[in-house]
């Protein structure tokens, strides 16, 4: 079985390697979940991962908003990812202010794992929440709020990594990456 480890160990790797394009999407708050998916199903390749798609045609939904964002085979077990990358709205330097409520992308979340209950495979959702003042650990009340929603007990220990970015202009921020799974029910 896959570690959710791994899933977050891959994200960081990302973002590690791709610093300066995060800056940009992180001072204007813009998602980037379509460039992540992406970068995911080539490291899923890399590693031996068969049958990597992203978006595929699903048996148990034609609609695209029912599509897992990514599926692969790695040790003969069917792997179903779910990824967001929500925006908080909390106030920083060097960051554009927006106003959506964070509460609608934990929404999403939310959303994104109670779809995986009917795939028959082990369902994954990772995502980066971002951008978070740096030392700031307001984020967790949102953790809380998936695992009390999808039933699944998270813990930041267990199922977070956090990833500091410099901004520019000594401005800095925080992104949280989280994964968990969720078994078929």
């Amino acid at each position: 079985m896959l570690k959710m480890k791994i899933i977050r160990q891959w994200i960081a790797g990302i973002l590690e390697d791709h610093r300066p394009l995060l800056a940009i999407a992180v001072r204007q708050r813009a998602k980037f979940e379509g460039w992540l998916k992406f970068e995911i199903a080539a490291i899923a390749e890399k590693v031996g991962a068969r049958s990597v798609e992203v978006e595929p045609m699903s048996s148990v939904s034609a609609s695209s908003k029912e599509r897992p964002d990514l599926t692969f085979i790695y040790n003969g077990a069917r792997y179903y990812v779910e990824l967001k990358t929500p925006n908080s709205n909390w106030r920083m330097p060097g960051v554009r202010n927006k106003h959506r409520p964070i509460t609608k992308n934990i929404n999403g979340i939310v959303r994104d794992a109670r779809k995986l209950y009917r795939y028959a495979g082990q369902g994954i959702v990772a995502f980066v929440l971002f951008p978070i003042p740096p030392r700031d650990n307001r984020w967790i009340e949102y953790l809380d709020r998936i695992a009390s929603e999808v039933e699944i007990p998270l813990t930041e220990q267990e199922h977070c990594d956090r990833f500091s970015l410099s901004l520019g202009k000594e401005q800095f921020a925080d992104l949280v990456i989280c994964s968990f799974a969720v078994p078929p029910r």
